[in-house]
């Protein structure tokens, strides 16, 4: 299954509007948008460097491990975003409407990420 199969399924298993697989430089692997105004690779590359913010924030205050922190939701007045690691040096991105459920989209994401590592060889 390709990478745009496995975002699409995830897109419409969750609600999501369009999903993006990224690497850590924040170059775009492969992507599916439900929208063709949504610019996802835009989207990705600056929540790249958000989520390693987060992740860095969150090992100072909690003692969490950078690497134990496997999701980030943003929620803004019009719609929300979910970051979600897959390993070392990969991340999706799925942005969603704000009636969508940020537990319901983690839960989908880790479902799909046996599926993603297994494309990536």
């Amino acid at each position: 299954m390709s990478f745009t199969a496995i975002l699409k399924d995830l897109a419409h298993e969750t609600g999501a509007i369009g999903a993006v697989l990224l690497d850590w430089e924040g170059e775009a692997i492969a992507s599916y948008s439900g929208s063709p105004l949504l610019e996802l690779d835009l989207i990705g590359a600056h929540h790249g460097i958000i989520l390693d913010i987060a992740r860095d924030a969150a090992g100072r205050q909690t003692g969490i491990s950078a690497g134990d922190i496997t999701s980030i939701a943003i929620t803004t007045s019009i719609g929300r975003l979910v970051i979600s690691t897959i390993k070392d040096g990969y991340y999706v991105i799925l942005a969603l409407p704000r009636s969508v459920s940020i537990a319901r989209c983690v839960f989908e994401v880790r479902k799909a990420i046996p599926l993603i590592e297994k494309e990536m060889g």
